[in-house]
């Protein structure tokens, strides 16, 4: 049997992917921009884990070349190097890569290396214990197998990362699968690969980021049960052959937000409570700042004083109505160059925040939690970390009033301003833009911090962010628009 270690993880993942994978190829979708970053960020956090193990030898192209790259392999494990990366291993057809193959005074430990932080999820468990397995029907058991992951907790107070606290090793001998364990999983692959097409459960969160995503979903409506629920329970339905929310019985649920979507979705109507929607409006206070940051977030700190995987805001946009039916002005910042992009960010909300009035934004918590976090990790003047504490404050989220307060039947069980402005505000679309939602607003600002295109196509691609940041600010100044219009 011909298998790869990424092809048992993906039996381990879900049956149906490997059997799609082997038997249905052209079914497969190919990785989205932003999952094709992840794995890149994959590739680069791997080239830079081998310098935690220095005067190694890298097995080169050994995916084009799998029984050169075992030469290879075994040739420098024969002259003992420091460490081996890509070490290449077959047996019984089963081909792995470790790696990192690191030298010890008796024998050889397996490092495998991951971008992610410090939760550790179950399929790093299955993939290791593959390689390990392979290694040692090998002749070469592993002293110790470790997984080599970014310690989300590194706060970087130098100018460049301290690799011995960026990456954690934590061992995982006592973690893996047992031979007899893998053993079975490869009898149950090799029925499985000859067998029908298997049925799995659908799960929204599990499948999201899968390639066989499109074509398990193909005849799951927008609005089917899972739009509202989640795992077993939208399942259950689905077993009882209830696909959409709109087919579920009146007050099926405990929950009475449940129940008003199942109204909605029935009725095709709008829900909205007048009193709650009214009260919200009640407590915005004047001038009114409609806030939105976009942020990068890059696994190996880039400056000074930030963590793994922060969320570094650099731009934002602001609009601000400084009293009722009162005209709006715009005011906006976006980084340029390589320094740090928080302190002009500081700068220009200390500038253009005044000490009074409510400070709007969708899904507050995220501008609010990016505030605090550049208050308390940047070195600034006391007087200016307390505004910022401050702003967080008087923060009123245009989202809360579409949880449960106002439904529409086009919002799709969701209050993201995706789904609730294409509802309200129809002529109003993010359809047709350069830099249309925040993952494009990441690869934007890498490619003007990269510096990867010519001078004139940087200049628009910094035009597109401003437009788009824009637009996120303005859209929330017509979802209050819409939601007073309710209550009028």
């Amino acid at each position: 049997m011909n298998l790869s270690k990424s092809q048992y993880t993906k039996y381990r993942s879900c049956p149906k992917r490997l059997w799609l994978y082997r038997n249905k190829k052209e079914v497969l979708t190919p990785p989205s921009p932003a999952l094709q970053k992840i794995f890149d960020r994959g590739h680069q956090i791997g080239e830079l884990a081998w310098k935690r193990f220095p005067s190694g030898v890298l097995v080169k192209d050994g995916y084009q070349n799998p029984q050169e790259a075992i030469k290879r392999t075994q040739e420098l494990m024969a002259q003992g190097v420091p460490a081996i990366y890509e070490a290449a291993f077959d047996y019984n057809g089963i081909l792995v890569f470790v790696d990192i193959l690191e030298k010890t005074p008796t024998g050889w430990n397996l490092v495998e290396v991951k971008s992610s932080g410090r939760e550790i999820d179950p399929i790093y468990v299955d993939d290791i214990s593959i390689q390990r397995y392979v290694l040692t029907h090998c002749g070469v058991t592993p002293e110790h197998c470790y997984l080599m992951h970014i310690n989300s907790d590194y706060f970087m107070e130098t100018d460049e990362p301290d690799l011995q606290q960026l990456f954690l090793l934590t061992p995982m001998d006592s973690e893996l699968s047992s031979d007899e364990d893998i053993e079975e999983n490869l009898e149950d692959i090799k029925k499985l690969l000859v067998g029908p097409e298997p049925t799995v459960e659908l799960d929204k969160s599990g499948c999201a980021d899968c390639e066989c995503h499109d074509y398990c979903w193909k005849d799951i409506p927008q609005d089917s049960v899972f739009a509202l629920l989640r795992g077993n329970r939208a399942r259950k339905f689905m077993a009882q052959g209830i696909v959409r929310v709109a087919d579920l019985p009146p007050n099926s649920f405990d929950n009475e937000k449940y129940n008003r979507w199942v109204e909605v979705l029935r009725t095709g109507k709008t829900y909205i409570d007048h009193a709650a929607v009214a009260a919200w409006l009640n407590k915005l206070e004047y001038p009114l700042y409609y806030l939105d940051f976009e942020t990068t977030q890059p696994v190996v700190p880039l400056w000074k004083y930030s963590r793994p995987y922060q969320q570094i805001p650099f731009q934002f946009s602001l609009h601000v109505q400084h009293e009722p039916n009162g005209k709006f002005e715009h005011y906006e910042y976006l980084s340029t160059g390589k320094e740090d992009p928080r302190y002009g960010c500081v700068d220009a909300l200390l500038k253009y925040i005044g000490n009074s009035g409510t400070i709007l934004a969708h899904n507050a918590a995220f501008e609010k939690t990016r505030m605090k976090e550049m208050a308390h990790d940047l070195p600034m003047p006391g007087s200016d970390a307390k505004r910022l504490l401050d702003m967080t404050e008087r923060f009123m989220d245009t989202g809360d009033p579409f949880k449960q307060d106002f439904l529409h039947p086009k919002m799709h069980c969701s209050w993201s301003i995706k789904k609730v402005l294409p509802a309200l505000v129809p002529n109003m679309t993010y359809e047709g833009m350069a830099v249309a939602n925040g993952g494009d607003a990441m690869d934007a600002f890498d490619v003007l911090y990269s510096e990867k295109l010519p001078p004139a196509e940087l200049e628009q691609l910094r035009k597109d962010l401003l437009k788009y940041c824009e637009q996120d600010t303005w859209a929330m100044v017509k979802l209050v628009d819409a939601l007073r219009d309710s209550v009028q």
